[in-house]
């Protein structure tokens, strides 16, 4: 292991991204069998199923800008995933629907999903995963501490 190697290893914001990375990588694999990709799959699992979703709502469950939510939006339509409906009492707010195809890619993303977290609480005992929810809870903490004043 070299110089680098070894100060990176230990760098908390390093081990975070690197796994980060091959989760993402993991789920784009199996996202893009499906002609989708993990955003896709996320918005997809946000929308309700029932009446939609306002896209207002949508950006913020996501921590995604509003920019890169249209664009994703934008394809999901294209692709027959989802659909846009106005309000009709409030012609301004506009609604997410899932379409049947949207349903069924929806189904498979929480098939993908799901499964993936079953294997990981198969091997990570709920002690160790309290712990690491309670250091992104901290982290989070400290993140928007740090906003607030400035590194």
């Amino acid at each position: 292991m070299n110089n680098y190697d070894k100060i990176a290893s230990g760098v908390v914001v390093n081990r975070i991204r690197s796994s980060w990375i091959e989760l993402f990588k993991f789920y784009n694999d199996q996202a893009s069998k499906e002609g989708g990709t993990l955003s896709m799959a996320f918005v997809l699992l946000t929308v309700s199923e029932k009446y939609g979703t306002p896209v207002t709502k949508i950006a913020p469950r996501m921590n995604m800008e509003p920019n890169s939510l249209s664009r994703l939006l934008k394809s999901l339509e294209e692709k027959g995933f989802v659909l846009k409906r106005k309000d009709k009492i409030d012609k301004r707010k506009v609604y997410i629907c899932l379409t049947k195809s949207g349903l069924k890619m929806r189904d498979k993303a929480a098939e993908k999903l799901f499964s993936l977290e079953k294997i990981i609480k198969s091997k990570i005992s709920i002690e160790d995963l309290t712990t690491f929810f309670s250091v992104l809870d901290n982290l989070s903490q400290i993140i928007d501490n740090e906003k607030k004043i400035g590194l």
